[in-house]
Order: structure tokens, then C-alpha cells, then sequence
């Protein structure tokens, strides 16, 4: 499968739908992995599920946590609890469903049409009585669900801008489905248990040909395809049995967009859905609820060229889940006040930097807060917020400051400046030590005791002084690639850092998106410029033959080291250059914008992005302590022979125990094989005659590129 979601930023701006590559440009493309998933997946690879029954109200508004849906609430994990997907939710925090399984990856089963992809399932719930009465439930009791869902791909400025989307919108054959359903008490056949039957040799079936299944007396396996002597097929052995479940579909919505609803309304970013239970059949004390989506991969006209990713795609966020007695279609105002996205760095320009050169310069004048009114009525509400150091020293509190808010459905989010845009009347004090972390949590409370939720009134920051830069926060929602189709290609990203006092760079930290099949396997050289007003310069350093490597799996920074420090001043820049068409995917993260921080060149002169975001490339400074992605830089120098070769090919300058591996690409750069290196050789005697490239690797690390032709 090489489907992709794609935004093109070509250097004539032009329409979306009139965009054609040109010569070079910036890419945007989704994501094939969700990092933060994929590290809950190796922390708790099995899911449990919560046997104890969910009693009345239930409220989940996913506000104080992210990763996994909470067990205590939910029995598969197949959504992803976030704040950095959704545009202007209800409140802080949604749990997104969309085309990557629990497991953070593509659905292997994902394909061009809308395939089955999250399901997003309640523990049981005891809809059997009323506790507030204690007494049977029944209809008069008035039981309402309510939630709300937003389409992916929604963009703060309006009008929209393509390149600003967050994820991407449904199309309109793909669907979200809620469903109501219970357990009936029965068990019902589900399938069958497997084992492996070898063919015996000499033995010819065409397909619709029957053989007795020895597994199972008195019945028959029936051939859907020709097999031969010696193929190993699935044979059924036992049926299996499991409980019996009710399923209806109580509410669906096809694919849309966040633009068609704004057309009608400029403050619905998200849509409330209410639908009472009338229904008898529900009041038992095993009721549940379950989301689910389908997704489609999407091939757009003109990228078949592109080295191919199945990417994330289809979002569908959903907040506020309530289910309550004494209820009614007007009950769509919770009150509640709320945060709405989370709060922003204390800094001016960084989400993180090194703590020995940070000046009291570098703080931010103010924050800045999304805080939203979701109830009905004006609410007398108050902000303060406080900040302290670890382990816990106190460091600075606000003044307590009430303003009324004003209904979000009425006016919009609270744009108080006191509140949304409260003034930093602190400052760091740098203590000489090798890093410090401080502690920032703002309050936005309704004054009074009837807030319905408290969890989404807190949002808390943690501002990191260790030893690197970072525009980003470590989580990407895109890949940022520069594509082009030039004949000799030569493209370069560089970002802009500045020091405060002179420095010397120890490594550079980069982030890259896992790819489908390694396609973004190819090399590129480390760069270091000096600033020439405002622009990249004079090249510092450069470091050649390094390849996208990818920390634990593809979770974690990688870093790459220049074999001596490079000594330092002022403003410099990080990044890569490039000669060849292969398109590199670094993390994106767009919700931090660095933009006029960071540019490309595809030609003499270097243009800045005009992406929302920032390249999650982090230089390191200073004394280095942080050893967590140390690679061995031991000089090895290798030599292949024989070259041509009509079968094997052995690797000379092998030392023993030393253990390496080798990924094979043909002549137009598609991984062919990857292996670990045994007895320093490769047979590449299956191969076709051709030219392939041999890329020996030590962990992370390249040792050696040699082009061998196979005859």
C-alpha cells in the first residue's frame, strides 16, 4: 500500500487544487506512526479490560490525561487521548479515532476503500436502576447521551488555510458510528481454531477440489486455489464459542469538513449530538456504548511518483461524553468552565533551551490561553496561575483576578487579557547548575460550587532548561520533507538557533517519521552554517553519509554526532542538505509555530517556510550528560568483493563478534532486502542482473556504501 495524505507548499503560491509539482518544494504528509501510542503499546503490550461496572453519571472529557483511553471507563484502546489534534474543542483534550491501530501503526488491513479501523467501547454500565432512588430504572428517569465530534484536518485561521490543517477531513464515503448494545447471556459460534496440514508430496489440487479434514471427523476442507505437493494450508481443528452481543446503530455520520459547518456557523468547530434512551431493552446492568470509524487511504493524482507511506488519515475527534437521568434535548449546556488547548512556554522563541545560556531576554511577555465558557449563562470566573522549581521550591503566584465569561456559543472563547493573555511578572533565576526544570499550572475556575468538571479547569507546563534547543514539543502531528524532481537534486532545511554567549555543539537531535518499508532509508549530510543576515552563511561544519536513523523504534530523537565540537557564536543554523529525490520525513510538530526560524533551498538562494510549525531538530550545546542515543563511531573500513559478483559477496574488514547489518537497494532506490550479516557475506545470487547498492550498518550507524553489480 502507498497511499499518502498530502499538502503541497510549491514558491508560487497557488490554489490546492491547482497545485503541480515543480522543480523542488515543501511536502507535508501525515504520520505512519503515533509515537505516544506506540510507547503505551511496549509499556503494556496486553490490554485489560475493567470488569467493574460503570455506575451513573458518566462523563469522560479526556482532560487530565493522554495515551491510552482511561480503563476504568473504556475496554479497548484503540482511540488516542489528545490536545494536539483538535481545533477549539469543548474542553481540553479529545480521544481521536482515525487509521492507526493500538499499536500506533497503519491498520494493516487498511486499503483505498473505507475499511473497519478504531472502535472506541464503554465498560459495562448499570443502566438496571436508579441509585439516586434506589430503585429500577425506568424510561421516565429521562436518560440522555450527549457528545461532541470534529472532522480532522480543521485550521484555526479562518479562512482556512491548506498548509495550517491539523490531521485530515474524512471523505465523504468514509463514516463515524455510534452504536448502543449488551452482552445477551448467550454463547454463539465465532470461528475456528487453526493448525498447519502439509500437502503430501506428488499431490495436485485444483481449486474446488475436497479432501476429509482429519482434524475434525465428517468434514471436508474445499481447495479455493490450485495447491501443490509439499504447501503447508490452514486446516480448521475446532470451532470456537463466545458470548453473544447486541449491536445497533443508534447515530452515523459520513465523511465532512469543519469548513462546511463554519459556512453555517463560525463558532461550530465541534457539533453536540443528543439522543435519548427510550428503549427498554437498554435498562440492564450491562449496557454499552461503542464508536467506531472507517477509514480510507487516499492516493492523490499526481504522487504515485513520490516514494510511497501509508500515512494517518480520517480523523474524527470526540469530547465530552455524558450519559445522565433527568435530562432533555435541551440539556446541551454543561456548566462548566474550561481550558480549551494547552497553555504555551514562558519563553519567547522556545519550547526548551539550554539552561547556562538563558537570559532573563528570553522570557515571554505574556502567555497565552484558549479559555472557553461552554454553559449557558455568564459565569463569574477566576484565573491565577503559579510556578515552582523541582523538587518543589515556590517560585512566583499571580494575582487572583474574577472577570465574568461570556457563553462560547454566544461570543466565542473568553478573550479576557487578564485571562487568555496573562503578563509573565517572573523570571528564571540561573543557578549554575547543568539544567533545571520549573512547573507551571494555571487555574481557570468558575467562582461558586457547580462545576460540573474541575479536571478540565487546571493546564499545567513544564518548562525544561537541559542542554538543547527545541522550537518543538516533542510530538509530531506531520512529516516535513523537501520533494524534488530536479536531475541532479540539491536541497537543504536549515533552522535558526542563538546563542548568548559562544558555545560548542555537541550533537544534533533529529526526530524522523517511521516510513512504510524503510523508503526513506537514504543518506544525507549533517549541516552547520554561520548567519549572514538573517540567512544561512558560511558553511561551519558538515558531516556526510548519515541516514534517518530512528531511536527505540522510532519513538525517541536520534542523535548525530560531529566527530569533533563545533565551536560556536551567535546565531547559527542546523539542519541537512540533500542530493537525491528521496524524501527524508522529519517530524513536524504544528502546533508550535517557528516559522522565519527555520528555511530551504532547492536553488542559490534560501526561502523561508511559510509551514505552520516546526522541524523537530534539536541542536545540543554545552557539556554533554544526556547519553540515552550513544552510537560507537569506531573507524571501520570495509572493502565487498567480488564485484561483479554471480552469487555471493563477502565483506572484508569484519571484525569478529562485531554485529552488523546490510539493507539492499536496487538501482532506483527501493529497499530490496534487509538481513543481519552472516560470516561477513551476502548471497545475492536470487537477485536479477543489475546494479544494487549495499548499505552496512552498525545499529544506527552507516559504516560503509559500496555499489555492487550483480551478472
Amino acid at each position: 500500500m502507498r497511499f499518502l495524505k498530502i499538502i503541497v507548499a510549491v514558491l508560487v503560491l497557488t490554489s490546492l487544487a491547482e497545485v503541480v509539482p515543480v522543480s523542488a518544494q515543501e511536502l507535508l504528509t501525515g504520520v505512519s506512526q503515533n509515537a505516544v501510542i506506540a510507547k503505551e503499546a511496549k509499556k503494556a503490550p496486553v490490554a485489560i479490560k475493567n470488569g467493574t461496572a460503570v455506575k451513573l453519571p458518566f462523563l469522560e472529557d479526556f482532560s487530565s490525561y493522554t495515551g491510552y483511553p482511561n480503563p476504568a471507563l473504556w475496554q479497548d484502546r484503540q482511540g488516542f487521548v489528545n490536545n494536539t489534534y483538535p481545533v477549539f474543542p469543548p474542553s481540553i483534550g479529545v480521544v481521536t479515532l482515525d487509521a492507526l491501530d493500538e499499536n500506533g501503526r497503519v491498520y494493516a488491513h487498511a486499503e483505498r476503500t473505507p475499511f473497519a479501523a478504531d472502535t472506541l467501547t464503554s465498560n459495562l454500565i448499570r443502566l438496571d436502576s436508579n441509585f439516586t432512588f434506589h430503585r429500577p430504572m425506568y424510561l421516565s428517569d429521562s436518560l440522555y447521551f450527549s457528545f461532541y465530534y470534529q472532522p480532522g484536518g480543521a485550521c484555526k485561521s479562518q479562512p482556512a488555510v491548506g498548509w495550517e490543517r491539523i490531521g485530515d477531513a474524512p471523505e465523504q464515503e468514509d463514516r463515524l458510528i455510534l452504536e448502543f448494545g449488551y452482552a445477551t447471556g448467550q454463547m454463539v459460534f465465532i470461528g475456528f481454531s487453526y493448525a498447519d496440514y502439509v500437502i503430501d508430496e506428488g499431490q495436485f489440487y485444483s481449486a474446488g477440489d475436497t479432501i476429509p479434514n482429519p482434524y475434525m471427523p465428517g468434514t471436508f476442507y474445499i481447495f479455493e486455489s490450485n495447491a501443490f505437493g509439499g504447501e503447508v494450508i490452514q486446516m480448521p481443528t475446532d470451532s470456537l464459542f463466545g458470548p453473544e452481543y447486541v449491536w445497533n446503530e443508534v447515530w452515523s455520520s459520513d465523511g465532512t469538513t469543519v469548513d462546511s459547518w463554519l459556512a453555517q456557523n463560525t463558532l461550530d468547530y465541534f457539533k453536540q449530538v443528543m439522543i435519548p434512551i427510550t428503549d427498554p431493552q437498554y435498562l440492564r446492568d450491562n449496557f454499552q456504548f461503542r464508536f467506531r470509524n472507517y477509514a480510507s487511504l487516499d492516493l492523490d493524482s499526481w504522487s504515485s511518483n513520490v516514494a510511497g507511506w501509508a500515512s494517518n488519515c480520517d480523523q474524527w475527534h470526540l469530547d465530552y461524553i455524558q450519559l445522565d437521568v433527568n435530562r432533555n434535548a435541551q440539556d446541551c449546556f454543561p456548566n462548566d468552565v474550561t481550558f480549551v488547548a494547552p497553555t504555551t512556554s514562558a519563553l519567547t522563541l522556545y519550547q526548551s533551551m539550554p539552561w547556562h545560556q538563558f537570559r532573563a531576554s528570553d522570557m515571554a511577555s505574556s502567555f497565552h490561553n484558549e479559555l472557553a465558557n461552554i454553559s449557558a449563562g455568564v459565569k463569574n470566573t477566576f484565573y491565577n496561575y503559579s510556578v515552582r522549581k523541582a523538587p518543589g521550591t515556590h517560585i512566583y503566584t499571580s494575582t487572583v483576578n474574577n472577570e465574568n465569561a461570556q457563553p462560547y456559543y454566544d461570543s466565542g472563547l473568553h478573550l479576557y487579557p487578564y485571562h487568555a493573555d496573562p503578563s509573565v511578572n517572573f523570571v528564571y533565576e540561573y543557578d549554575g547548575a547543568d539544567s533545571a526544570t520549573f512547573y507551571i499550572t494555571h487555574v481557570f475556575r468558575m467562582e461558586g460550587a457547580n462545576d460540573e468538571c474541575l479536571s478540565n479547569d487546571t493546564c499545567r507546563f513544564e518548562q525544561k532548561f537541559y542542554n538543547y534547543y527545541a522550537y518543538d514539543d516533542g510530538t509530531a502531528e506531520a512529516g516535513y520533507t523537501l520533494l524534488s524532481t530536479m536531475t541532479n537534486p540539491d536541497a537543504s532545511l536549515a533552522v535558526q538557533f542563538t546563542l548568548a554567549e559562544p558555545d560548542t555543539l555537541r550533537c544534533v537531535r533529529m526526530w524522523f517519521n517511521s516510513v512504510l518499508d524503510d523508503e526513506n532509508f537514504e543518506e544525507f549530510t549533517l549541516m552547520v552554517w554561520a548567519d549572514d543576515n538573517g540567512r544561512p552563511g558560511d558553511v561551519l561544519y558538515s558531516l556526510p553519509s548519515q541516514l534517518p536513523a530512528h531511536g527505540a523504534d522510532y519513538l525517541d530523537f536520534i542523535n548525530y554526532y560531529p566527530e569533533e565540537p563545533v565551536a560556536l557564536n551567535g546565531t547559527f543554523y542546523v539542519g541537512f542538505r540533500q542530493t537525491h529525490a528521496v524524501q527524508l520525513n522529519l517530524g513536524f510538530d504544528q502546533n508550535n509555530d517557528a516559522r522565519g526560524h527555520f528555511f530551504y533551498k532547492t536553488s542559490s538562494t534560501w526561502q523561508e517556510s511559510f509551514y505552520k510549525g516546526a522541524p523537530m531538530i534539536r541542536p545540543v550545546v554545552g557539556k554533554f550528560y544526556d547519553h540515552s542515543s550513544v552510537v560507537d563511531h569506531d573507524k571501520v573500513h570495509l572493502q565487498c568483493y567480488p564485484n561483479p559478483t554471480t552469487g555471493m559477496v563477502y565483506i572484508d574488514g569484519v571484525e569478529d563478534g562485531q554485529l552488523l547489518s546490510c539493507k539492499i537497494f536496487d538501482i532506483y532506490g527501493r529497499l530490496v532486502q534487509t538481513s543481519a550479516l552472516q560470516n561477513a557475506s551476502v548471497d545475492m545470487s536470487t537477485f536479477a542482473p543489475g546494479v544494487y547498492v549495499l548499505k552496512i550498518m552498525q545499529q544506527h550507524t552507516l559504516l560503509s556504501t559500496e555499489k555492487i553489480i550483480k551478472q
